[in-house]
């Protein structure tokens, strides 16, 4: 039997992996999708030769110590988002962009050279090979009163894993609306799951690459706003990486989902119109790629089809509390008391459940 199983294979179900890792603790993590990483993917799907971030993008290190040492940890590189003093504002959809003096847009903002997938694949190289499991799907999870019963789908196979305690490092909504408990969950509890929105679930992104960044040589730092009701993307940023050897531009989608499903095919020759409406004919040269993060199984939920207004707020005390006598923890950066949503969030979170983990560990054995 484990003393340990991780359900979800994003950074926070990570984190713990390498922590349980380093203390020589017995542990297996276990992924619906065939790939680590969660809402974190590195892609050079729009720019061959150039990982663009097609989830998270930036980190702060003044205020997100806990990312910014991972970084440095694992021997990565940041460097400062391509930023400026000028900022276009498309407001007229039949009219050009007007430039404005707003300062640095992403204030202070860093990003990881080869993209945050570098920070997964770092992470999951500290692990031994058995212990990551992948295409295992959670549908149900089992009080056994001494341990608990996970119970997967691995394909059209039913997989069943025991373990002393279970850490569920998946988005709350999904594990309201798709597994099962026995006994069941208190109905407050569930909820505080369903009330709690998947941080950028139900948003879309779109990357285009370039030979060069010519928006620089117009004087352009590549960010832009669009509010126009008309506007396809709301903002745009360099997405270049640090010595612009390879260039890109990104933006994130402003339609809502279910247009987002109807437009699908013509979504990017949309953003590329766009894109050459702020920086000129030279945005024609690509062809724009969406990443639509509300078409993920394993990130979005019914519910997260409506984003919410603002960030919304985290950390609520009984996703951070143990249950079933200590033998079930909530997990995912949506549990956090800092940096709930952030990549900041999930390690906030993955450091609370190491330390309950090794204290129940010290109390069992004495």
């Amino acid at each position: 039997m484990l003393d340990t199983a991780i359900v979800g294979g994003g950074l926070c179900g990570l984190a713990i992996a390498s922590g349980l890792a380093a203390r020589g603790e017995s542990f297996a993590l276990f992924e619906a999708r065939p790939r680590l990483g969660g809402r974190i993917l590195s892609s050079d799907v729009a720019t061959p030769g150039l990982a663009i971030d097609l989830g998270p993008t930036w980190y702060w290190p003044d205020t997100q110590p806990r990312i910014a040492r991972l970084i440095a940890d694992l021997g990565l590189t940041p460097f400062a988002q391509p930023d400026g003093e000028t900022v276009l504002h498309l407001k007229d959809p039949n009219a050009q962009p007007d430039t404005l003096s707003a300062g640095p847009v992403h204030a202070g903002a860093r990003r990881v050279s080869g993209g945050f997938g570098t920070v997964i694949a770092a992470l999951a190289r500290r692990l031994p090979r058995e212990t990551l499991h992948f295409g295992h799907v959670l549908m149900a999870v089992v009080d056994r009163l001494d341990h608990v019963e996970l119970h997967f789908l691995r394909g059209y196979e039913p997989v069943v894993v025991k373990a002393r305690s279970v850490v569920l490092a998946v988005p709350p909504r999904l594990l309201e609306e798709r597994v099962s408990f026995a006994p069941a969950l208190a109905a407050p509890l569930r909820q505080i799951l369903r009330d709690t929105p998947t941080w950028m679930a139900g948003s879309a992104k779109a990357v285009c690459g370039f030979e060069r960044p010519f928006w620089r040589d117009a004087g352009h730092t590549g960010n832009a706003f669009a509010t126009h009701p008309q506007a396809v993307l709301g903002e745009v940023f360099d997405a270049s990486d640090e010595p612009a050897a390879r260039a890109a531009l990104g933006g994130f989608v402003t339609l809502p989902v279910a247009l987002r499903e109807s437009f699908k095919a013509g979504l990017p020759m949309l953003v590329r119109s766009q894109l050459v409406q702020l920086f000129g004919r030279s945005a024609e040269r690509s062809t724009p790629h969406v990443h639509d993060w509300a078409t993920e199984t394993y990130t979005c939920s019914t519910l997260d089809h409506t984003p919410p207004d603002g960030h919304p707020e985290y950390g609520n005390r009984a996703l951070r509390l143990s249950h079933w006598n200590d033998k079930l923890y909530f997990g995912s950066s949506e549990t956090a008391s800092y940096g709930g949503g952030y990549m900041e969030g999930a390690l906030e979170a993955a450091g609370r459940i190491l330390k309950e983990l090794a204290l129940d560990r010290a109390l069992t054995t004495h």
